[in-house]
């Protein structure tokens, strides 16, 4: 498959498109102050505004500067960042666009030279650009491989990730890369002789399909299927050493994917083991308390969130009716992924997932994550080993947050500076902490016979 343009784009305008809520609605992993394009505002008019262009992409190259609003893109005027998705999305690397913009209120138009996402490099790793297909299209798959010689067939993992629509391919600014903590893990994996796989999300990046905020859960689902098929199918994988490795929703997706495609075993970090009605509750209240607001207004918003997220997931309200009638409803909505997908996530008994599945499970939380709880990791502890006794195992790594980097406590994590919030600081370190927990487990489970 041609490597398209869009992530080359997305590198050109800006490093991640921030889908979300803050605090005050909800946060699923992805926490925002501002938005790298956002919908017009006061006197700029219709359009998206570029508040930061990466210094060497194509978008800088044609003249983008932070401040232009982008107007049309091949002469489609632009009224939303999903307008600006759609026109791009169209066009693959080599393509030159037009770009009509207003920089300090005159118009102005640019010629863009779509360029292709630099191709991922490692030391002593082998990286295989791929594709596998899906029933909406082909999605692109990101194998890394020791290049040590192997005796005999390696061990493999494939990575489901968190919720959103962000890539987990290179980024063109790795200061700010959201995914730069599932490559550092994946790599040291990579280093003690697996081969591991990401697959991207329909419509990101290189995948083909509708847009991943547009899918639901089987249409995310199926990518990550056709995933542990082709590694289970590689002449240097050992097909009965297949693991997955699940984060925040992945730990709701990896048992799923499991029972259709069996695996030797699955580590599970940062996930959701109750319902998800309640861990949506619980969740908002916590970074509502840690925002410090009062509780009298926390008690306000709960209630609202209560009744928005009842009325949109459980009993399948139109958004569009629900907000005519509580238009306030709309920020305790405000979804990184379609509706009918968080529709398919809460209509799920998470519990009942893993009673099917005899095989061995790592839960792993880290103490300093404010979007789940360690209650969440010991629910699905106890899911496990419930259902198969002795098969769950829990670890906690310190000063490890919901996105792999380090923090002191909840509320440090809570405050600080995120790659999508376009701070000139770089995010915080990743926790390489989460390295040998992982790490050693897997290899024990891997040498294990049967």
């Amino acid at each position: 498959m041609i490597r398209k343009h869009l992530t080359g784009l997305f590198g050109s305008l800006l490093l991640f498109m921030a889908l979300g809520a803050p605090a005050s609605g909800l946060d699923l992993g992805r926490r925002i102050t501002a938005s790298p394009l956002r919908a017009g505002v006061d006197s700029i008019g219709p359009g998206v505004l570029a508040e930061r262009v990466i210094a060497g992409s194509p978008a800088a190259q044609a003249g983008v500067v932070s401040g232009d609003v982008v107007v049309s893109v091949d002469g489609k005027p632009l009224g939303a960042v999903d307008d600006f998705l759609r026109a791009v999305g169209v066009h693959r690397a080599g393509d030159t666009v037009p770009v009509e913009l207003r920089r300090a209120g005159q118009p102005l138009t640019l010629a863009i030279k779509l360029d292709g996402v630099p191709f991922e490099t490692a030391p002593g790793i082998d990286l295989t650009y791929d594709a596998v297909a899906t029933p909406t299209g082909l999605r692109r798959t990101i194998m890394t491989s020791p290049q040590a010689p192997a005796v005999g067939r390696r061990p493999a993992v494939l990575l489901i990730g968190g919720i959103g629509t962000y890539s987990v391919d290179y980024s063109f600014d790795p200061d700010h890369d959201v995914a730069e903590p599932y490559r550092r893990l994946l790599a040291a994996l990579t280093r003690r002789g697996f081969v591991t796989l990401r697959v991207e999300k329909s419509g990101v990046g290189d995948s083909e399909g509708p847009p991943a905020k547009e899918v639901d859960l089987e249409g995310e689902l199926v990518g990550y299927i056709a995933g542990l098929k082709m590694l289970k199918a590689r002449a240097d994988v050992d097909p009965e050493r297949v693991f997955i490795l699940g984060h925040s929703i992945g730990s709701v997706e990896a048992p799923m994917a499991a029972a259709r495609e069996p695996v030797r075993g699955i580590v599970v970090m940062q996930g959701v083991g109750t319902t998800w009605f309640e861990y949506e509750l619980v969740n908002v209240r916590r970074q509502l308390e840690l925002e410090g607001i009062a509780p009298a207004e926390v008690a306000k918003r709960m209630a609202l969130k209560e009744w928005a997220m009842h009325r949109l997931l459980i009993d399948g309200q139109p958004r569009a009716a629900l907000l005519a009638e509580r238009p306030a409803a709309a920020a305790m909505i405000k979804y990184p992924a379609s509706d009918a997908y968080l529709r398919n996530v809460a209509a799920l008994n998470l519990p009942a997932l893993w009673a099917p599945l005899d095989l061995p499970v790592l839960v792993v939380y880290g103490n300093a994550d404010f979007i789940t709880s360690e209650a969440d990791s010991r629910a699905i502890l106890e899911d496990v080993n419930r259902a198969h006794p002795g098969r769950g195992e829990l670890r906690i790594i310190d000063h490890m947050d919901h996105y792999l980097t380090d923090a002191a406590d909840q509320a440090t994590s809570f405050k600080a500076p995120r790659a999508w919030d376009l701070t000139p600081a770089r995010h915080p370190a990743y926790q390489a902490a989460v390295e040998p927990v992982v790490g050693d487990w897997l290899v024990a489970q891997a040498g294990r016979s049967g």
